[in-house]
């Protein structure tokens, strides 16, 4: 057992590579396309200095001072009051090699309304001067932009173009407006559409005080993912919908996002969606692998039995053999899987062992029938395999009852067995046929 424990271990590092070339795969094809897109904003931007005087003392024993004028910048960053985004996203399959990489193009219409609070002085006698506001956004993936973003204020076109190099805000697209726009509490209704491409997920960042934002897409395997699920779904063969609603009191994103220009990596909330093929070859065939020990030790089990009960002899190289049979199914299963569906795939590759073993036991045992009968159970086993596979909710009952039932039928075939006679008796091998054309 623990000689076909190395070939098993060699299996599962042998899925472990390819998994790892299939995230390559991704990664290339991501860098030539675009990678995963996450879309924050817009935001409104707004730098001002406030001037003011004051006094200084030059010397304490003298009483001497003097006025001194300060000039304090700072920004303020407004958030929307609200944002409507109403998304289309259609799928593409790339490949590089012989993987597949889901890769998508999107379109999004977002509506909003920012509220100018007015800015105050903090300082007795202080005067505010508004510098040059901006309306910025951001995209992960700057390469996915198809198309300059379209913004309009209040109906008019806003240009977009790259923010400058001296703000700190990770929002790297902005738009200037006039100063003259902003009046205290007058509210500034924008739109903005935006063409963007991306590879394997799509996320937003909550950051108004009312978010809202929909999505339509025929890819009928979606993962809902980030901090948020979607307050409604609809998912079937012709693809899905989702809509996600979050105030700001259910989320820290204005915060989180704030505090990014003093720790650039930390999170941020957002909603996601991942476009994942949910049948993953090499998730299912790791977990094929992790059941490999139990699946020969079954195996074995039953030769072992049947070789008491029966008075068979079976000989340990024979059966290094039959468990070799059974590590290379997993080998097989992989390699099929890649090219075909893994239904297929399991049914080429099982089917391939237990013909190889069927016609290799007839040999062995002396018998058509016992090499049948050993057939249909090693079909049974394979079917109870495939079932804890695909089924991964209810994969833990399944293998329960698996071992149950094949303690049970040992227990109940060896219920009369006589184990000192049988160890004591020096069993004789069963005659061979030989069979014509052999």
């Amino acid at each position: 057992m623990v000689l076909l424990a190395i070939p098993l271990e060699m299996v599962s590092g042998v899925i472990r590579e390819r998994t790892v070339n299939r995230s390559q795969a991704t990664g290339e094809v991501a860098r030539a396309h675009a990678g995963a897109q996450t879309m924050t904003g817009p935001v409104l931007h707004v730098p001002y200095t406030e001037t003011f005087r004051r006094t200084v003392v030059v010397d304490v024993n003298k009483d001497t001072k003097r006025e001194d004028t300060v000039v304090v910048a700072r920004v303020l960053t407004v958030f929307p009051r609200r944002l409507d985004t109403r998304s289309r996203l259609a799928t593409e399959t790339r490949w590089r090699g012989i993987f597949p990489v889901t890769v998508y193009t999107s379109h999004h219409e977002t509506a909003g309304r920012f509220v100018w609070p007015g800015v105050a002085p903090t300082e007795v006698g202080g005067q505010i001067k508004l510098g040059q506001p901006r309306i910025m956004m951001g995209v992960s993936d700057l390469r996915g932009l198809q198309s300059a973003p379209l913004l309009r204020l209040g109906g008019k076109a806003l240009t977009v173009s790259a923010s400058p190099a001296s703000q700190k805000l990770p929002l790297p697209l902005a738009a200037p407006l006039a100063v003259e726009l902003l009046e205290e509490g007058a509210p500034l209704d924008f739109t903005l559409a935006v063409d963007l491409a991306g590879t394997g997920q799509i996320a937003w960042v909550p950051l108004a005080e009312d978010n809202r934002v929909s999505l339509t897409s025929a890819w009928p395997h979606p993962s809902f993912g980030g901090d948020f699920l979607p307050r409604e779904r609809v998912v079937d063969d012709a693809g899905f919908t989702a809509s996600w609603s979050v105030p700001s009191l259910s989320t820290q994103a204005q915060q989180q996002f704030l505090s990014q220009g003093r720790e650039p990596n930390g999170h941020v909330d957002q909603l996601s969606v991942s476009l994942e093929n949910p049948v993953d070859v090499y998730r299912l065939s790791d977990r094929a692998t992790k059941y490999g020990m139990m699946f020969i030790v079954l195996t074995f089990a039953a030769f072992f039995v049947l070789e008491m009960v029966k008075r068979w002899r079976i000989h340990p190289m024979q059966y290094l053999m039959i468990g070799a049979a059974l590590v290379l199914f997993f080998l097989l299963l992989l390699s099929l899987s890649e090219h075909l569906a893994f239904a297929a795939a399991y049914g080429v590759a099982s089917a391939a062992c237990i013909g190889l073993l069927s016609h290799y036991l007839r040999h062995v045992l002396g018998s058509w029938r016992a090499g049948l009968g050993m057939s249909g159970m090693l079909v049974a086993l394979y079917g109870v395999l495939y079932g804890i596979l695909v089924s991964e909710d209810n994969a833990l009952m399944m293998g329960s009852l698996l071992l149950f039932g094949v303690l049970a039928a040992i227990m109940v075939a060896t219920r009369r067995l006589d184990w000192y006679g049988v160890m004591r008796s020096d069993t004789q091998p069963a005659d061979t046929p030989v069979v014509a054309g052999d």
